[in-house]
């Protein structure tokens, strides 16, 4: 197997992840059509899985941030937060592998909106991006520096002890 050099771009790399990421705490109808995973967050980050894409509703108000909104399955909470996601996700890319000193990890957090009984709109868009933004805004110093931006020359060695965020916003937006 050939080793990545730390100057490496990320748009380089090819990084696993997986799709309705905490569905594996689906117990609803239809569980063979609608739980994606069957391994934990525990289980799938063991695997190497680095890219989490997890499922929400917009906020109802201006004020409420995404931070706050559970992660769905059919349009059933996983019980766990948007924000619990991500503290769980800065927690794992800032902790040292074995044998390590330094964080050599980095992770990528798909956020995907998917409106619950409304039209979707270009106002729903708006308002689910000025909820993340929302979000971001009420993260200590600590979490907003381990958010980075993703870029066509960011290096590992940068996305190193950070988390990537990615919005998927509903084709009908």
């Amino acid at each position: 197997m050939e080793q990545i050099e730390p100057e490496t771009a990320m748009n380089k790399l090819s990084i696993p992840g997986t799709g309705g990421s905490f569905s594996y705490n689906y117990n609803s109808s239809n569980p063979a059509w609608y739980k994606q995973q069957t391994l934990t967050f525990e289980e799938q980050w063991k695997a190497g899985i680095r890219a989490f894409e997890i499922v929400s509703d917009r906020p109802s108000s201006s004020t409420e941030t995404l931070g706050t909104q559970d992660v769905k399955c059919n349009k059933e909470s996983m019980g766990v937060t948007v924000l619990e996601v991500l503290n769980n996700l800065l927690s794992k890319v800032s902790t040292p592998r074995e044998g390590k000193t330094e964080p050599s990890e980095c992770a990528v957090l798909i956020l995907t909106y998917q409106p619950e009984g409304v039209s979707g709109n270009a106002r729903n868009a708006a308002s689910y991006a000025s909820s993340l933004k929302l979000m971001y805004d009420n993260l200590d110093a600590s979490q907003k520096n381990q958010i980075i931006q993703y870029t066509p020359e960011l290096t590992l060695e940068q996305a190193k002890g950070n988390v990537m965020i990615f919005c998927r916003i509903n084709q009908k937006d």
